[in-house]
């Protein structure tokens, strides 16, 4: 019996013995081969917008009212504003970007405008994968920048957080694209793409300044790799960058860096982070810790392979190491914050991979087929365990019932009932210009019910038809309709502009 069992595995590895010989002299060639990273960065796409399709929520309120729903307000005329844009704390560089697409979108193909918000994101994170292509090809050999580039293309909170609309997100983009064109390792860099990698560097601080870490450690390892001409021409860069961001404060808020020196402000002086929810420093370390779970430990086994012996390596991970701890020293965190150092930590983690690799299978096809496989699988099973499958149902259930309200011809007005209006994608979703109602308390709720025939509740309704529910998330969503149209009486009570004050203990606040 043993025998005969052993009959097929046996012709398998003869198989794959035949079919490596084969594929073998082509191989540099593939690896080499930048249709390999077009496939890759079209994998990597192909991901990012499959999911952001299947779970249409939004991660944090902070995506919704300090980006996609400025945006819709300058590209369609309505929307909420937040306290933080009431008082002019936050730019509008990004809000401009995205309203642009906004209205792009909406003339060719009506409805579109946020898949294509997250067609233009998407394409962005590619950054990700394009940089660890680059950097791993040029320090560490073509199968190290495949399997870096895949990781990155693969690994699921780059997936996840690669089509978000997060203000850390999009400036880790920009930061790794100016990264690589000033990496103090690459040799014979022309001042253009050292002034223009500074730039970036320089445009993405003033957008996310808890970068600045990153920015102090990177100019410091030009200074000491490098020396001053190559430090005096990534600053000119830089000074053009906060340049840009300043003339774009003066434009649209009331004088130039007005979103820097007020997020100083408030967020520093008048410590209103802080009551959005604290801390404990090892909030992030732990956040590692339970999202990649059992592949904490061999991640970290191939992180230390990889700086080993390895200059370019170990700054990318100082670098992330920077951000980490810069973060940890802050009361309020979330998760979210350290996106920046997640492709700064895969990156050494795949020249790790790499170089365990070489020691053991050299050369062998099958091998590296088996490693991205392997690769794919365990950010699959990090996806669907318990400590990171929730973020794909985060407002699952808000979104869908404001979808469906926008498509419903009769709604004239939406109360919520038990439910907190920041937790609602408000009109970068509901795309109509109806009023919403916050009727989270019963005696509110009852005050609006003349003025809304469509209700998002926590609970059944009674007098009100039940369409829909939700159960994906942490509390279910229901969809509720009565017969009849809206009252006007109450429009003066609609959700339009937050004052601070509503926000001075936390976000949830009545």
């Amino acid at each position: 019996m043993l025998d005969s069992a052993s009959v097929p595995i046996s012709t398998a590895r003869r198989s794959v013995a035949r079919v490596t010989e084969r594929c073998g002299p082509y191989v540099p060639r593939i690896l080499k081969s930048w249709w390999t990273l077009a496939a890759i960065c079209g994998l990597a796409l192909v991901l990012r917008m499959t999911v952001a399709i299947l779970f249409p929520g939004f991660e944090h309120p902070d995506e919704v009212f300090q980006v996609l729903e400025q945006a819709h307000r300058r590209a369609f005329g309505n929307g909420f504003i937040p306290w933080e844009f009431d008082e002019g704390v936050r730019s509008y560089f990004w809000v401009g970007i995205l309203a642009a697409i906004f209205r792009g979108a909406e003339r060719i193909a009506p409805g579109s405008y946020l898949l294509a918000a997250r067609l233009a994101l998407s394409l962005l994170s590619l950054a990700s994968v394009w940089f660890s292509w680059a950097i791993l090809r040029r320090f560490a050999g073509p199968r190290a920048a495949v399997i870096g580039a895949f990781l990155s293309a693969v690994w699921v909170e780059l997936v996840y957080f690669g089509p978000k609309a997060h203000s850390e997100v999009m400036a880790a983009h920009l930061m790794l694209i100016g990264l690589y064109l000033v990496f103090p390792y690459i040799d014979k860099v022309g001042p253009p793409r050292l002034v223009l990698g500074g730039l970036l560097l320089g445009l993405a601080f003033c957008l996310r300044i808890q970068l600045a870490p990153v920015i102090a450690i990177l100019w410091l390892a030009i200074l000491f790799v490098n020396g001053w001409q190559r430090v005096l021409y990534c600053t000119l860069g830089a000074l053009i960058g906060v340049a840009i961001a300043g003339a774009v404060d003066y434009l649209t808020l009331p004088y130039p860096y007005a979103s820097i020196i007020g997020y100083y402000r408030v967020n520093i002086i008048d410590d209103v982070s802080s009551k959005f929810g604290q801390a404990p420093w090892h909030f992030i370390l732990l956040g590692f810790a339970r999202v990649w779970s059992g592949a904490l430990i061999p991640f970290l086994w191939f992180l230390a392979v990889g700086v080993r012996k390895s200059r370019p390596m170990l700054l990318l991970a100082a670098l992330a190491a920077g951000l980490i701890l810069a973060h940890s020293a802050i009361a309020h965190k979330e998760y979210r914050f350290v996106y920046p150092a997640l492709p700064l930590l895969l990156v050494p983690i795949a020249a790790g991979i790499d170089r365990v690799m070489a020691r053991l299978y050299p050369d062998n096809l099958a091998a590296l087929g088996l490693t991205l496989a392997g690769i794919a699988a365990v950010s699959l099973v990090v996806a669907g365990g318990a400590n990171f499958r929730s973020h794909f149902f985060r407002q699952y259930g808000e979104t869908k019932a404001f979808q469906m309200i926008r498509q419903s011809p009769d709604a004239c007005g939406v109360a919520l009932h038990l439910v907190y209006w920041g937790e609602t994608p408000f009109y970068t979703v509901l795309h109509r210009n109806i009023p919403i109602y916050d009727g989270y308390a019963d005696a509110d709720f009852a005050r609006y019910r003349d003025a809304a025939n469509y209700v998002v509740s926590r609970v059944p309704e009674p007098g009100y038809t039940e369409i829909r529910e939700w159960t994906q998330g942490e509390e279910p969503v229901y969809l509720l309709r009565r017969d009849g149209g809206c009252s006007t009486k109450m429009l003066g009570s609609r959700l339009i502009v937050d004052k601070r004050a509503l926000w001075r203990n936390a976000w949830k606040t009545r």
